[in-house]
């Protein structure tokens, strides 16, 4: 038996609780690899009011307000990562690992604290296209997330994560589906569509 890698990428969405579920009671089995992965936006401050009058002391005060901007992006992150962790734990299913992907027009920092590792993306990349990067880095069997339930005018304003990984990843993408308006789960089947290319 090989083992399977699995990418589960998550966000802060109502949809991630149903895409953890989904997963433990679906498809992971005890020996695959499991990797969850959460990739964060943020912007640093350009500039700080009062500081064209000398309020402040220039860049010194500026990259302090950036450095915090970050550390709490990584924080944040962070703490969501490891909740997703005790829920997938609690759904009968382990990760074996936690991703944390900054999405910054400048990333050169280092690395993040609480046992997690960090990976610095490119600066050019977008949320989606962080994702895509780092699997075709560590070449999973299975990338899974889910959909939004957009429709085709959001996604085309908006673009899709799950839409962008369906057609970008060169590995094997699986989209679940939004959970019936019901609340209850189905057992049909049909809640999930997955490419294989």
């Amino acid at each position: 038996d090989t083992k399977r890698t699995v990418v589960v990428s998550v966000d802060d969405s109502p949809m991630t609780d149903h895409v953890l579920k989904w997963c433990a009671r679906r498809i992971l089995t005890n020996k695959d690899k499991v990797v969850l992965v959460h990739a964060v936006e943020y912007s640093n401050v350009t500039f700080l009011p009062g500081s064209e009058i000398g309020a402040f002391s220039g860049g010194t005060v500026l990259a302090d307000v950036n450095e915090a901007i970050r550390k709490a992006a990584v924080e944040k992150g962070t703490k969501f990562l490891q909740e997703c962790s005790k829920k997938l734990s609690a759904e009968g299913s382990a990760a074996n690992e936690l991703k944390l992907l900054l999405v910054h027009p400048s990333s050169i920092f280092g690395s993040a604290a609480n046992e997690l590792k960090l990976l610095l993306v490119h600066p050019s990349t977008s949320v989606k296209g962080a994702i895509c990067n780092y699997t075709d880095d560590i070449k999973p069997d299975l990338v899974v997330c889910g959909s939004r339930g957009m429709g085709a005018m959001g996604r085309a304003f908006l673009g899709s994560t799950s839409d962008y990984l369906m057609h970008n990843a060169k590995c094997s993408t699986m989209i679940v589906k939004p959970p019936p308006s019901s609340e209850s789960e189905t057992t049909a089947g049909n809640d999930a569509r997955l490419h294989c290319g």
